[in-house]
């Protein structure tokens, strides 16, 4: 039974140099994914190693095999690219639309109010 506030860690653990490494050679092709998935579950065990050694309630894989947030889903969709903002921008037809801060500044606005009232 997990306590009233269990521990857990949300996101990624930082990286070992290693895996960062096998990362960019996977990426380019230079890394089967066989002997990435080597390096990954070497570092899923030191990550939930460390874990457990602080006592941490709920136990994550530290997102060892990612090499960020939202990559992966993009590379399992269809139709769907990574792009730098510099590759973004030439192809975004009104880039004014995309620097706007009309949202976050609605949004800032309302957390001003609750802060406020």
């Amino acid at each position: 039974m997990l306590p009233l506030f269990p521990v857990t860690m949300v996101g990624s653990w930082p990286r070992p140099n290693e895996l960062l490494r096998a990362q960019r050679l996977k990426q380019k092709g230079r890394l089967s994914e066989e002997e990435f998935g080597l390096l990954a579950d070497k570092a899923v065990l030191q990550v939930i190693r460390l874990q457990e050694e602080a006592g941490v309630d709920i136990i994550t894989d530290g997102e060892q095999r990612r090499d960020n947030f939202y990559s992966f889903v993009a590379e399992k969709l269809v139709g769907v690219q990574m792009m730098t903002l510099a590759e973004m921008l030439d192809v975004v037809e009104d880039k004014a639309a995309v620097s706007s801060a009309e949202e976050l500044e609605f949004a800032v606005s309302l957390i001003n109010w609750v802060l406020d009232g």
